[in-house]
């Protein structure tokens, strides 16, 4: 084999396991609900998506764990009385050019419910 081709399938083979580790696959959305500082329990947490509703109740610490369909990320919808309900997306786009994924990163995100 040429020198120049052993090189080139070395790079094309780092930049792909570079490519590949970046990339994280969660098979659930997960995070925490706050109002005023404080935890929210027993808010309902859900996705509507095709028909299939999957929800989950926030913890006393105001986290929930909910479980998330293959190939699909849709808005989360945040529902408890006394409060607005309210949706977020969970895939967004900066800008037009950055994609940017709420709920499904390393670290748990947060959102804040208004009354």
């Amino acid at each position: 084999m040429k020198p120049h081709r052993a090189k080139f399938k070395l790079a094309f083979l780092f930049l792909l396991l570079c490519l590949c580790s970046c990339k994280v696959n969660r098979d659930f959305y997960w995070g925490y609900v706050y109002y005023d500082q404080k935890p929210l329990t027993d808010v309902t947490v859900k996705t509507n998506s095709d028909n299939v509703v999957d929800s989950v109740q926030t913890d006393a610490i105001g986290f929930f764990k909910l479980a998330k369909q293959p190939h699909s990320a849709q808005p989360l919808i945040f529902k408890k009385e006394g409060f607005i309900t309210d949706t977020i997306p969970s895939i967004w786009y900066q800008h037009g050019e950055k994609v940017m994924y709420t709920f499904l990163n390393q670290q748990p995100d947060t959102v804040l419910l208004r009354k």
